[in-house]
């Protein structure tokens, strides 16, 4: 009989072992885990938080003081209600003159409808600023057109006085065709 002592004993290597490692089933057993743990409805309101907080939502708004400074977040929700105030205001000599208040104060805000809107105001200096913007928000690509835009900038082109502010107004009309 063969002796045992005369053949070295061999021993496993790390590749080996990680390989026996990997063909368990722990690594399965893990998968089940994460899947169940992210169709929880815990880790579901985490991601719908960090959605709001990241699109400086709702969440925002809920942020510590010490956070929003940080990440230079700002408290917008006084000037939302604001232009939501002055959107819901049908008359357009009212409209206009809550405008002009709201200009001397603010700036002009991004809204496409709001903007839309001061195209049609008395005031040629606020219709070029409000034309300003929007050429600026059409070249940047964020500029969702109104239904009315280019029925507005065309009533632009017939009314305004400024040969100058009636060739922008049809140059943007042309382009957002």
């Amino acid at each position: 009989m063969p002796d045992d002592d005369d053949k070295p004993k061999r021993t496993k290597s790390w590749r080996e072992i990680d390989k026996m490692r990997d063909k368990s089933g722990s690594s399965r057993r893990s998968d089940r885990e994460s899947e169940r743990f992210q169709s929880s409805t815990k880790y579901t309101q985490y991601k719908t938080n960090l959605d709001r907080l990241f699109s400086q939502g709702v969440a925002s708004s809920a942020l510590p003081e010490h956070l929003r400074e940080k990440l230079g977040v700002e408290d917008d929700t006084a000037k939302d209600d604001e232009r939501k105030k002055l959107y819901a205001i049908e008359d357009p000599k009212a409209f206009y003159a809550a405008m002009t208040d709201y200009l001397k104060s603010h700036e002009l805000p991004s809204d496409p409808r709001i903007l839309d809107r001061l195209l049609g105001h008395p005031d040629d200096e606020v219709i070029e600023r409000a034309l300003t913007r929007l050429e600026e928000m059409h070249k940047a690509g964020t500029l969702k057109v109104p239904p009315s835009l280019s029925q507005r900038l065309a009533s632009v082109e017939i009314e305004s006085g400024l040969p100058a502010l009636r060739r922008r107004a049809a140059d943007l009309r042309k382009a957002i065709r």
